[in-house]
């Protein structure tokens, strides 16, 4: 874990980092004692893209009691009585906020522009996701209960802190996996929850180069693999929880990573400076010297422009 640096954290705090399996955790257990036993007033669905299921409708949820919130992989769930399933995916830039009831508002900006559904809750508060910014790709999907496994949920793979997830699991996964290494943790097939930022920090753990062949890890380099996608999310979870305290996270907290959003910055463990790899939306973050032998693969966002 790095210090903050205030300089650091105004240069990059703005672009948003898509919510993965530390902070969805966190927002799921801080949102379900924050609403566990509420009953839905009423349903307002402000952005018309945000809903992509019309059966059963919206409006069912009216009068329901809020009986758990949860995580699977990157959705966030949250149940109704004994029928009814919410799901959620945030993406990039969606975020929930809970507001009214006890004088707690939104902080200042543009929650009206950006309110994408509102759940009147029976206590005087409402629960919003809203999405900063033009492009709205956060969905809502609501599913009778047991349908979202065959819906939204389907062709997850395992949870990585979930009994399941062992070393000799992770092993059958790399062996029928020909992909690189950043894919393989990323696609949610094999292993769900991390993303762009954590596989960054599970690889820079494992001492492994994001451009690696996942069916090409001995036996001992997979271990480590196992090693640091357990260890390095269990530490974010915790370090998250201690970040946010009982609060609806807003903002992936930067400064707990160690080489993701660190470009040029000297490595944690070794001080080389760390280096990027640009690829279409996507950024890698990685220590040529502890995880590619000394290798500073192409910027292929240069590339391009070149060509």
């Amino acid at each position: 874990m790095r210090a903050p640096d205030a300089k650091r954290s105004a240069t990059h705090d703005g672009g948003a980092c898509m919510p993965e399996l530390p902070f969805l955790t966190v927002l799921a257990e801080n949102l379900e004692r924050e609403v566990h036993g509420r009953a839905a007033r009423d349903v307002l669905v402000r952005s018309v893209s945000v809903l992509k299921t019309f059966d059963p409708p919206i409006t069912a949820l009216s009068g329901m009691r809020i009986t758990a919130v949860r995580r699977r992989g990157k959705y966030l769930l949250v149940e109704f009585g004994a029928d009814l399933v919410l799901v959620m995916h945030l993406m990039r830039n969606g975020r929930l906020q809970l507001a009214g009831g006890d004088g707690r508002v939104p902080p200042p900006g543009r929650t009206a522009k950006d309110l994408a559904l509102v759940l009147a809750l029976d206590d005087g508060r409402d629960l919003r996701m809203i999405e900063i910014g033009p492009k709205k790709r956060a969905a809502v999907w609501l599913c009778r209960r047991g349908e979202e496994i065959g819906g939204p949920l389907a062709g997850l793979g395992l949870e990585p802190l979930s009994p399941l997830f062992t070393p000799g699991a992770l092993a059958r996964m790399l062996r029928g996996a020909h992909v690189r290494l950043k894919l393989f943790l990323v696609s949610q097939r094999e292993v769900v929850g991390i993303g762009n930022a954590f596989a960054d920090e599970i690889l820079w753990a494992a001492r492994l180069s994001p451009q690696a062949m996942a069916d090409r890890l001995d036996a001992a380099a997979a271990d480590r693999l196992h090693a640091a996608i357990v260890g390095t999310l269990s530490r974010a979870v915790d370090e998250h929880r201690r970040e946010f305290g009982g609060t609806l996270p807003m903002k992936e907290p930067l400064h707990l990573l160690a080489v993701h959003r660190h470009g040029k910055e000297p490595c944690p463990r070794c001080g080389t400076p760390i280096a990027v790899i640009y690829y279409e939306d996507r950024e890698t973050y990685y220590c040529p010297t502890c995880q590619s032998a000394g290798k500073v693969y192409a910027d292929r966002r240069r590339s391009r422009l070149l060509r």
